[in-house]
């Protein structure tokens, strides 16, 4: 017996009988999401008010990619808590300008801007070592292939092994 499709004699070409009708494409497959338990991580109570949605964020894309493990907690803290810093500098910089008067009253560059340029470093920092930037997902074997990403099926088979 054959094995495949059986041949479909409007579709026989070169005798494979397989091959697709011009202009069809093939049915993607159906990909079921993977279920984030975002509750099991809530942002801790010392957080900013303000970066709690950035927290869930993180949580649910780390949690999408079944990557959240309950030791990122710190990381994750310490990203918000940059993030919350740059936004806090950076609407200073906006309110009182990028040049302040300086103790002589010659104008000089606002402080500020090193303490914006040092919470966007630290910002890049974590977000590399947590995944969240592109080139951080493609280091960490996180981007999405085909529908699965790699570390979903080497979760998968250590779970299936314990």
């Amino acid at each position: 017996m054959p094995k495949g499709r059986p041949v479909d004699p409007k579709r026989a070409t070169r005798k494979t009988g397989n091959r697709p009708l011009p202009n069809e494409a093939k049915k993607a497959r159906a990909v079921s999401p993977i279920p984030v338990k975002i509750e099991a991580f809530p942002p801790p109570a010392t957080l900013p008010v303000e970066v709690h949605e950035v927290w869930r964020a993180v949580v649910e894309d780390l949690g999408g990619a079944n990557h959240m493990r309950a030791s990122f907690i710190p990381q994750i803290q310490a990203y918000c808590e940059a993030v919350a810093i740059h936004a806090q500098a950076s609407a200073n910089i906006q309110q009182f300008g990028v040049l302040v008067k300086g103790a002589n009253g010659v104008p000089v560059a606002n402080p500020l801007i090193r303490v914006q340029k040092d919470a966007s470093a630290t910002i890049l920092r974590y977000a590399e070592s947590l995944g969240l930037t592109p080139a951080a997902r493609i280091r960490l074997g996180l981007m999405e292939i085909t529908g699965m990403s790699l570390l979903s099926t080497l979760n998968a088979s250590i779970d299936g092994k314990n």
